[in-house]
């Protein structure tokens, strides 16, 4: 598919959701598709056919795609009240079998024109180490079935041991150039702007947790990867939440390429 095809398909699986169209179903999804609304709450492809409240469908068109080969990400953005609503939709296809949707995935960031809350760095003893954070950074509740898989988590287990050590130049090596992490209530950030936070931190050695894996599944086509994982900060340190993250293989190592993270209702 070209970029208007995954546009039209993306709005035409926001229509099919919202009016439990199951043949429109049927034909846009996987049998393992799941819909993650705004609250962080999962429905599996049996419950969306029943009709369920996702906002109406873009009229403009207007969506970013990234077409991977057998993995897309079309992320649409568009003003919502009070904040600004984020769609991922990720389409992945099988050999040479037809692009269907495995993941609708809703956000509401922060508004554009809000300025970034992002905080200040809290300053630590140059002696003072990283938290351990042994889930995820030793292990994961995940048993790789192939190499791929063992190496994306690999990857993933060296990009978050970067956070922890505010290692930004460590980190960006698995980051694809067109990154993006999307957190509910907060600012869009890029690759380069998320390792300059880093970089702020390593300065005066701020501690930086991340957040240990509850559940995960992976779903690896050739050199694109689909990873769904929900997450909680150790501490609680930040609400728990749901992640849909994109992985291609590039130069021989694998490097997300954008990171959807919906909080979940408590």
């Amino acid at each position: 598919m070209g970029t208007d095809d995954f546009a039209t398909a993306s709005t035409e699986l926001a229509e099919a959701l919202r009016k439990g169209n199951d043949a429109k179903l049927q034909e846009l999804t996987r049998p393992d598709f799941m819909f993650i609304d705004t609250a962080g709450a999962v429905h599996e492809r049996s419950e969306a056919i029943k009709g369920m409240a996702t906002p109406s469908a873009r009229e403009d068109g207007s969506w970013t795609v990234h077409d991977f080969g057998t993995v897309a990400m079309v992320v649409g953005r568009e003003p919502a009240e009070g904040a600004e609503l984020v769609t991922m939709n990720v389409f992945v296809r099988d050999g040479g079998g037809p692009w269907q949707a495995l993941v609708h995935h809703l956000n509401l960031v922060a508004d554009p024109s809000a300025p970034s809350p992002h905080p200040k760095p809290v300053p630590r003893p140059p002696e003072a180490l990283p938290p351990e954070c042994s889930n995820p950074l030793q292990s994961v509740p995940y048993e790789p079935k192939e190499q791929a898989e063992r190496d994306i988590i690999r990857s993933f287990q060296i990009m978050e041991t970067a956070v922890t050590h505010n290692n930004a130049d460590e980190w960006v090596k698995h980051m694809a150039d067109e990154f993006m992490v999307y957190r509910t209530k907060q600012t869009p950030t890029p690759k380069m702007t998320r390792a300059g936070h880093l970089r702020d931190q390593k300065a005066v050695n701020a501690e930086t947790w991340v957040a240990a894996v509850e559940w995960m599944n992976l779903w690896v086509f050739g050199d694109a990867a689909v990873m769904r994982a929900d997450h909680r900060m150790p501490g609680d340190r930040r609400p728990p939440y749901r992640a849909t993250r994109v992985w291609i293989k590039r130069d021989g190592r694998w490097q997300m390429a954008s990171s959807q993270q919906t909080t979940r209702a408590q």
